[in-house]
């Protein structure tokens, strides 16, 4: 199978278009409707958050780099065999409750991966140029496909010229099926006259066909040679984000950052009395002076925007447990809250990640990291948001009894980190 084409420099519609997908497991792929895989991010029986992650990372690092898909096995077969995500093993399809057998990682999955994810980026990250761009180049050609054996019914529109916006592309915008290696080309009025073509004045869609998702019973119709898990043009069916439940508003989701392996920026220097508290407040007062470095009160929240310009909703239910009871004093966290307020309002670093949370539902969580330095002493501080109907709210915020605890928490997305020197191994 021929190669994608890449482009030398980084394709930053394409990599914007891949980061902005969200995570949607499934046990195969019909579970889900064909138009949502232009926002979510699924592998057929990659059930665990980690996995996915880690399929996603590596697509979005082949995607951004430009990466063959031989890196792309290459970086990521090891992890996944390392994880017993790997060839035939036995599952139970959480629909039917039946044990299968059932194909995990493979070579031929992850080529099947990096085709049709890198194709429908850089699909989706063409058809927004062409949006940005058609005044000046108003058509699109359907370009042959590259394949040693093309498709019969892919040849029927092999030079078919429609206007951008014309309601063809919203059903044949390549890639137009499994393997598919046709493409488009936008054209001007000169180009067309250079090539000898002109604007195709027949519909060349062709009859469609109605299809059963033997899965979920949904109808699908779908023009002739076009399967119909592709009839769709990801472009226009892409949205700003995921939104993750139960958020109603639109919100970036994570994507492939530098590497946990990368050290910490060093412990920035600090007095005691600057991350500590006296130990003869009471709690209410510890609770107001927590709030108060951002302007908030009890019983009136507020909402920021860290250092990775999102909102961030602050109030005393960061101090509460699943039962509504206050942890404000557990584990002596109530001395700790102004370098708590510093770790949140000044990370060393933000993670994204997702996991099931609580068990069963993939959320998108949060986390502040930031270490320092008191008299030579290490002070760690950890917080965790959660998304929310108010967008990012608070889970919990502590001071670690060890700095093992924040390396430990260095998974996921790498989104903000702060500009500093890094601590030396």
């Amino acid at each position: 199978m021929t190669e994608p084409t890449l482009k030398a420099l980084p394709f930053h519609e394409a990599i914007d278009f891949f980061r902005k997908k969200g995570y949607k497991p499934t046990f195969r792929y019909q579970d889900m409707e064909p138009q949502a895989h232009a926002t979510a991010f699924t592998v057929a029986k990659a059930m665990r958050t980690d996995i996915l992650q880690d399929i996603r990372s590596a697509m979005d690092d082949a995607i951004a780099n430009g990466h063959t898909f031989d890196t792309f096995k290459g970086n990521l077969k090891p992890t996944l065999a390392d994880k017993g995500w790997w060839g035939r093993k036995k599952m139970v399809d959480p629909d039917t409750g039946e044990e299968r057998t059932v194909q995990l990682g493979s070579s031929k999955r992850l080529r099947t991966i990096f085709d049709v994810n890198m194709r429908q980026a850089y699909a989706t990250g063409h058809w927004e140029q062409a949006q940005r761009t058609k005044n000046a180049l108003p058509f699109l050609r359907y370009v042959p496909s590259s394949a040693h054996h093309p498709r019969a019914a892919h040849r029927l529109w092999y030079n078919v010229v429609k206007p951008i916006d014309d309601p063809f592309w919203d059903k044949h915008l390549p890639p137009n099926g499994w393997g598919c290696q046709c493409s488009v080309q936008q054209l001007a009025q000169e180009d067309l006259d250079h090539l000898g073509l002109e604007v195709t004045k027949y519909d060349p869609s062709g009859p469609e066909k109605t299809y059963v998702n033997r899965r979920t019973g949904q109808l699908m119709r779908a023009p002739q040679g076009v399967d119909p898990n592709f009839a769709y043009n990801p472009g226009k069916e892409r949205m700003k984000a995921l939104t993750p439940p139960p958020l109603d508003v639109s919100l970036d989701t994570p994507y492939a950052g530098p590497p946990s392996h990368i050290p910490l920026p060093k412990p920035r220097a600090a007095s005691a009395s600057s991350l500590m508290l006296p130990p003869d407040l009471t709690p209410e007062e510890y609770m107001r002076h927590f709030l108060g470095r951002f302007g908030a009160d009890i019983g009136k929240p507020v909402v920021i925007t860290d250092k990775a310009g999102e909102p961030v909703t602050i109030s005393e239910d960061l101090f509460k447990n699943g039962r509504g009871q206050s942890t404000l004093m557990k584990r002596g966290r109530h001395l700790y809250l102004p370098m708590l307020a510093e770790t949140i309002l000044n990370p060393d670093e933000i993670w994204n990640v997702w996991e099931n949370y609580p068990e069963g539902r993939p959320t998108l969580l949060r986390r502040y990291i930031a270490h320092f330095s008191v008299e030579g002493q290490a002070q760690p501080g950890f917080a965790l948001f959660d998304t929310s109907a108010a967008g990012w709210t608070g889970v919990t915020t502590f001071q670690p009894d060890r700095r093992k605890y924040l390396i430990d928490q260095r998974k996921g997305a790498l989104i903000y980190r702060r500009p500093d020197d890094v601590e030396k191994k």
